[in-house]
């Protein structure tokens, strides 16, 4: 199995493609741009970032190589996870490169680093465009007056008139395209701080639950069921499909998963179960990080209202 290849097919698709276990490449607009010590003009692109994590398994890559090879859904994320090992171990002794993505490499901290590749655009919208070598002219090299001999052409007034309107429109789509690209830009990124801060927030109130449980009754009895409010999440997805994916691999295995109400990130939260006393949720956390998911949170839904 090639996995860099599977992934490279979803980027073109997608601006987060998640490997389970190791970590998600995440895809951002990037505005057309000129490198002034290569002297090369770049087209608009994607530009290719990884986040270690990101690593709860989402389906999505699963799924594409489950219908590439025409293999089960559980047989293809056994292989997945088998390559994960494989590039885990290697990290160890020296880098890794995944073909026209990048390079991993591990750092001092043991931390993944990634240097991403300029080979491929994943911009499905400049397919075909490729960089251009623009050199900067001196002035030695500068255009010489006397030796320019202009010999004005005849040319029709129509064609003139035609080629001028095709180049207004030329520049307004241009335009257009780059104003709606920064503004797609800006919106993920905000989506992805967002999503972060939202992290930040439940960590540390998890860990002054941890260490700040207070005086506790010896004996608590629950009459009545109580609504959960506190809910240990596996995973946001923007594609709703694909939270429905991740419920149904955590009912298989006992799970009582749900899909919670869009946040306002417009994202769908899917949560391994919920609870409504908040000691019981931590231990629950707990549980879950050290056998099942290491990067799942706490979620308070009082505290998003």
């Amino acid at each position: 199995m090639q996995l860099s290849k599977l992934v490279s097919e979803l980027l073109v698709e997608h601006d987060c493609v998640t490997v389970p276990g190791l970590g998600s490449f995440l895809g951002n607009f990037k505005s057309a741009h000129y490198d002034l010590e290569n002297e090369k003009f770049y087209p608009p692109s994607k530009q290719i970032s990884f986040n270690s994590q990101i690593k709860a398994n989402d389906g999505l890559l699963a799924k594409h190589m489950s219908e590439k090879s025409n293999t089960e859904y559980d047989l293809s994320l056994k292989e997945i996870h088998q390559e994960v090992i494989k590039i885990t171990l290697s990290l160890k002794k020296q880098s890794v490169e995944l073909k026209d993505i990048g390079e991993l490499n591990l750092n001092k901290e043991g931390n993944i680093v990634f240097t991403p590749s300029l080979a491929k655009n994943f911009l499905k919208d400049s397919f075909g465009l490729s960089p251009i070598y623009i050199k900067e002219l001196s002035k030695e090299e500068g255009f010489n007056k006397k030796e320019i001999s202009f010999k004005p052409k005849v040319r029709s007034i129509k064609k003139s008139k035609f080629y001028q309107s095709a180049a207004v429109w030329a520049c307004l789509i241009f335009g257009a395209s780059s104003i709606y690209y920064n503004i797609n830009n800006d919106l993920l990124e905000q989506k992805l701080a967002y999503e972060q801060n939202l992290r930040n927030e439940s960590f540390s109130k998890v860990q002054k639950a941890v260490f700040d449980l207070g005086s506790l009754p010896s004996l608590t009895i629950n009459v009545n069921r109580k609504a959960s409010q506190f809910y240990i999440i596996a995973g946001a997805f923007r594609v709703s499909k694909n939270a429905e994916n991740l419920v149904a691999t955590l009912k298989e295995k006992g799970y009582d998963s749900k899909v919670l109400p869009l946040n306002e990130k417009g994202l769908n939260p899917v949560a391994f179960e919920g609870f409504s006393n908040r000691v019981e949720a931590v231990k629950g956390l707990r549980s879950i990080q050290k056998k099942e998911n290491k990067d799942a949170w706490l979620l308070d839904i009082n505290s998003q209202k």
